[in-house]
């Protein structure tokens, strides 16, 4: 059977984990997801201390708002940067396959800086930050000032996630989660220096401790690095003998697709706003549709981890083993990390003990307590389609089918944008209901896509 996609250009990379005689068990795939579940979870802390340090300022209002326009270019500068740890982890296997991957690393990484330093010290600022973000008037040059902060984290993300790549290879992933302690150990102890002096009274604060703690993980990251990187053998035997080597071509056609397919990822609430703010009441619409997705986000966040689990510990896509049961073994752990996140946020919804966290823990306003619990009943179940997405996302990332990716998420963003679109057309009476049915469509859509490629190429 003929493949979907041409995949005599594409690098297969060799598996780390298990062989098919030996199996994997439950607690291998725990030890090494829990710290990146834990690392994940201690990221979304890290941006909580920020916006805590921002309501402390003297004006907090233009504070928070400046820096939010600031971070919101610097998720999409910085968004390219993190696919350098999945195509990393995916790829490298040696010293010499390390050589190739760095050259392409530094490459994308000087580009994505010079692209940002252009936005913060050219007239490119104005064009960007005040007509595409809507920053105006006395909020412009507070951005454009956070901003040019903000403009190095890419970098230091970029140095994280090459050097977090060799760690995730040699499945030492407790090392990243000891990288992102650090990071929020730095930045609770700056946002409580910079509330007590007072100092940087503006939208600028936020950057600088964000901008501190990425630093201090990338210097963390690159410390673990060291300790690693020389067990790496310095040509690793290939399972097919067919797979070629890496090369600065190979490894750049299978990064730019995952470059589209984060960057599309990011757009995802800016679809979902824009559609709400044209229903009637969009303030408190778009109020409960945020934080119902900061809730449901939060919660799942560690589902996006299980791609690296696929990764290192799934039977090949083509190819395995009669008996290979990895695939069985990864798939009971999608159901386990699935059903746990979905019965939490089921918790949240249908429990006095949600309305209590909500109030408290999440600080929603009691006005829209019951409106962010009609949005959470729905979301509820996003994490059931989310996870097999990520399984799969891993067995095609292993096989070098980047573009398939791409593809899926293309298809996502693009049902995202009509679900929304229909939605607020036929039944803007949903109101932030909008927002889970519009995503849980999406997600879907993907899984449609991924689901029906695995297949094929499983087939062929």
């Amino acid at each position: 059977m003929s493949e979907p996609f041409d995949n005599e250009e594409m690098p297969v990379a060799t598996p780390v984990g298990a062989p098919p005689e030996c199996g994997v068990s439950q607690w291998t795939l725990w030890k090494f997801y829990a710290p990146l579940a834990a690392s994940n979870a201690m990221m979304t802390i890290s941006h909580a201390i920020i916006n805590g340090s921002l309501n402390r300022t003297s004006q907090p209002t233009p504070s928070i708002a400046s820096y939010a326009v600031a971070n919101s270019i610097c998720v999409l500068a910085e968004s390219p940067m993190v696919m350098l740890r999945q195509t990393g982890a995916a790829l490298v296997r040696d010293r010499a396959g390390w050589a190739t991957y760095m050259r392409v690393a530094l490459l994308a990484a000087a580009v994505d800086q010079l692209l940002c330093l252009a936005i913060a010290w050219t007239p490119l600022a104005h064009v960007v930050i005040h007509h595409w973000m809507g920053a105006r008037d006395e909020m412009f040059p507070a951005a454009v000032n956070a901003f040019r902060v903000l403009m190095f984290v890419s970098l230091f993300s970029a140095l994280r996630s090459i050097f977090h790549s060799v760690l995730l290879v040699k499945q030492k992933t407790l090392w990243v989660t000891l990288g992102m302690a650090l990071r929020v150990i730095v930045m609770l102890a700056l946002a409580a220096f910079f509330t007590q002096t007072g100092w940087l009274d503006s939208g600028m604060r936020g950057g600088v401790i964000f901008l501190a703690g990425m630093a201090v993980e990338a210097v963390s990251a690159f410390s673990s690095f060291r300790k690693w990187f020389h067990s790496l053998p310095q040509h690793a035997p290939r399972t097919e003998p067919s797979a070629p080597p890496l090369t600065f071509r190979r490894v750049t056609v299978f990064y730019l697709p995952l470059v589209v397919a984060a960057i599309t990822g990011a757009m995802t609430m800016s679809v979902i706003n824009a559609g709400l703010s044209r229903i009637p009441h969009p303030q408190s619409v778009i109020a409960t549709a945020a934080i119902g997705s900061v809730v449901t986000y939060l919660l799942m966040g560690p589902l996006f981890m299980i791609h690296q689990v696929s990764l290192f510990f799934s039977a090949p896509l083509v190819g395995a083993h009669p008996h290979d049961r990895r695939d069985r073994t990864v798939g009971w752990f999608c159901v386990q990390t699935g059903v746990g996140a979905t019965v939490i946020i089921g918790l949240l919804a249908w429990t006095p003990m949600g309305d209590w966290l909500l109030l408290h823990a999440f600080q929603a306003p009691a006005a829209l307590l019951p409106l962010v619990k009609d949005v959470l009943r729905i979301s509820m179940f996003m994490p059931l389609i989310a996870v097999w997405n990520e399984y799969r996302n891993g067995k095609l990332l292993a096989a070098g089918h980047s573009r398939v990716l791409t593809a899926a998420k293309l298809l996502n963003i693009t049902t995202l944008v009509l679900a929304v679109t229909t939605l607020v057309k036929a039944a803007p009476s949903l109101g932030a209901r909008i927002s889970p049915i519009a995503s849980l469509c999406a997600l879907a859509a993907e899984q449609l896509v991924l689901h029906f490629v695995c297949r094929r190429f499983k087939k062929s």
